[in-house]
């Protein structure tokens, strides 16, 4: 234990996955297999991994040459997983074998695919692409479900489906934008623009060279009572991350389709949060739903964060783990109040940064686990997947 504690501190991995012969763009820890890792890369393949033995149990290759961009397990199947490469979504079951073919393709999108996500019951997979659409698609059917588009101008990054809210999904895009929808009915219900509301203090590095564009998503994973259920962080082009709640409306606030305006109590500016799935509320005027700014000046992102993840391990919906060009991992704690005065670099008692982990590529993905020994996982710009084990 205490030579993982000191590889951890020098910035090494507890163990490395090597499988894939270019950058690593995508991973995926399995929801109910813990030791089961999932990851896709330039080089047209999707990996699958033991962690407990660093094993590449399957590599697949069903893709023309495309890189990988997204790929994702099934909460319900050890073996079934879906991936996306081009304009298409493959369902695979990884059985096959690298000589087999997919189970299933799904070819509605137009542009390139940046993300895919599944609903909590894995009947609709969403795909979010270049064109600014997202396509929803009937696992049962195998047919389009709804194409939603028209609120982004610009490339849609990222996409996931609400847990408690069957027929709501959210998408973030390169035009600044966080669009909540009505899937089944196809049509936007709220706009959040985060380049009306972005800053160029210490609170971001600098938002005319590096706007707020969304680059991904996180929300809580399986059915997750109370508040946690509700949180949605997005990590942004300006090198903060956010917190939401995923109606983008406070908790008195009635439910609406409409953009949120505001019949809210004042806020309590004495209020200092210690542990609950709460937050200082003094940004709320600024931007509809947003529970905490996790920015620079807080020993946040110099650079673009290119992705954020709600950790399995610890308390539910307290911990987050980003990611970004700066090649820094940081574990927040969302929940603690604010410490301007700490600049310690590597983990603090203080204030919501926990973790300050220099790692040595950019971080493409991120992915964490349920153990209590190897729980983070990081897909970078090399070829090897890197398992960390924090707290």
């Amino acid at each position: 234990m205490a030579n993982v504690q000191q590889d951890l501190q020098r910035g090494l991995p507890v163990r490395r996955l090597e499988g894939h012969t270019d950058s690593v763009l995508c991973c995926a820890a399995h929801p109910s297999f813990p030791n089961v890792v999932t990851s896709s890369s330039e080089d047209g393949s999707v990996c699958v991994f033991d962690i407990r033995t660093t094993t590449c149990c399957h590599r697949l290759q069903y893709f023309d040459g495309q890189a990988v961009v997204s790929v994702l397990p099934t909460s319900g199947s050890e073996h079934v997983l879906y991936a996306a490469a081009g304009s298409t979504v493959y369902c695979l079951d990884v059985r096959q074998g690298p000589t087999g073919s997919p189970l299933q393709t799904y070819s509605f999108n137009t542009e390139e695919i940046n993300q895919v996500a599944l609903n909590p019951k894995a009947t609709y997979l969403a795909a979010a692409d270049d064109s600014g659409a997202v396509k929803i698609i009937d696992l049962r059917s195998h047919k389009l479900f709804k194409t939603l588009q028209g609120a982004h101008s610009n490339i849609c990054s990222s996409v996931q489906f609400h847990s408690r809210r069957p027929w709501e999904v959210v998408t973030g895009g390169l035009d600044s934008k966080i669009v909540k929808w009505d899937f089944n009915r196809g049509r936007p219900l709220q706009v959040v623009d985060l380049a009306a509301t972005a800053v160029t203090s210490n609170e971001g590095v600098g938002g005319f060279c590096n706007p707020p564009f969304i680059h991904a998503l996180a929300s809580m994973e399986g059915d997750v009572p109370g508040e946690a259920g509700k949180l949605l962080a997005a990590a942004r082009g300006d090198g903060a991350v956010d917190v939401f709640d995923f109606g983008f409306e406070s908790s008195d606030s009635k439910q609406s389709s409409q953009p949120a305006v505001s019949k809210k109590k004042a806020p309590n500016k004495d209020l200092k949060v210690t542990g609950d799935i709460t937050s200082p509320p003094h940004l709320d005027a600024l931007v509809p739903g947003r529970k905490r700014h996790l920015h620079f000046g807080l020993g946040g992102h110099a650079s673009i964060v290119n992705h954020v993840t709600f950790a399995r391990f610890g308390a539910r919906g307290q911990l987050l783990v980003s990611g970004g060009n700066d090649s820094f991992i940081k574990v927040w704690n969302w929940t603690v109040e604010d410490n301007r005065h700490s600049g310690d670099a590597g983990t603090s008692s203080q204030g919501p940064l926990v973790l300050n982990l220099k790692h040595k590529k950019k971080v493409n993905w991120l992915s964490t686990t349920s153990s209590q020994t190897e729980n983070l996982v990081v897909a970078d710009t090399s070829k090897i997947l890197s398992v960390y084990f924090v707290l």
